[in-house]
């Protein structure tokens, strides 16, 4: 009798063990800093899978596919982070409890270079009107990243914007007029004035308007926590609230703002942190 209680108690914990390790994620080999990438989730249950990872998380909806379900999400490092290892950790609540899976991956960190550029002296000695301008803009951009859309509308790779070369990449120290700036957040793509520029991946325009630094912009939100960013524009295509689609035109490369000559920068911002969008294109020259 007490062999036979013995085994179905084991015969219970093997089970609720089969199905809590049902959750499995799929990382690259390492991450970098400045650097967003990509992970997978593969799970027996419906629910959300929460990814967490250097004091940041994100909630992923996973979709059948043949006997399980399939999820994805990018996660990201800033480009300071100085940490030797990343440690992920992916969360999903079972009929049996709460499923925890994690692991750690190597962080392989890349040194930036400087970047010194000559701009007219109202973008470096901002007047009282420019400044406030400026924070109110700033304003506008922190809160609108404040409600982004949960569900993921973006699918990678992601379309290159225009098809110019970078003239100048992400994470580089600036100095304007020989006066120390944030690092580059994005990279530069070279274009003549009138190119068409695509976004480049599905999303909703929440932003597209005039700002005193980036000129004519457009931030669209493609759920998840990642948004991309256009500036410098001659041009704007689309208005606050338009839906858009993977590679269609939302305006024309120019020179608006803060520039030395026509050309578009792009940013992506994952998780609240500004990366290098360059890896995560299906074009990468």
């Amino acid at each position: 009798m007490i062999r036979h209680a013995v085994l179905l108690i084991c015969f219970v914990l093997l089970s609720a063990g089969s199905a809590l390790g049902a959750l499995r994620i799929d990382l690259p080999e390492k991450a970098m800093n400045g650097r967003a990438f990509l992970v997978t989730i593969h799970t027996d249950s419906q629910g959300p899978v929460l990814l967490k990872w250097d004091k940041k998380n994100v909630s992923v909806n996973c979709e059948k596919d043949s006997n399980e379900y399939n999820g994805v999400a990018l996660l990201s490092l800033p480009r300071d982070f100085s940490k030797k290892t990343l440690q992920i950790s992916a969360v999903e609540e079972t009929l049996d409890g709460v499923n925890t899976v994690t692991r750690t991956i190597p962080v392989q960190h890349k040194k930036y270079r400087e970047q010194h550029l000559t701009v007219d002296r109202k973008y470096v000695e901002l007047s009282k009107k420019n400044l406030d301008r400026f924070y109110a803009e700033r304003e506008t951009v922190r809160s609108m990243m404040k409600s982004l859309s949960a569900n993921r509308m973006w699918d990678a790779p992601f379309v290159r914007p225009v098809a110019g070369g970078v003239s100048s990449e992400y994470g580089v120290q600036r100095f304007f007029n020989g006066k120390p700036r944030k690092p580059h957040s994005g990279i530069d793509l070279r274009g003549k004035k009138g190119t068409p520029i695509k976004a480049c991946a599905d999303g909703v325009v929440r932003i597209a308007a005039s700002h005193f630094f980036s000129g004519n912009s457009v931030y669209i939100d493609h759920g998840q926590g990642v948004v991309s960013m256009y500036f410098h524009m001659s041009k704007l295509l689309v208005h606050e609230g338009e839906t858009v689609k993977k590679g269609q035109s939302i305006g024309e490369v120019g020179a608006t703002g803060r520039v030395t000559g026509p050309h578009l920068h792009f940013g992506l911002r994952v998780s609240g942190v500004l990366v290098d969008p360059l890896p995560l294109l299906a074009d990468k020259k």
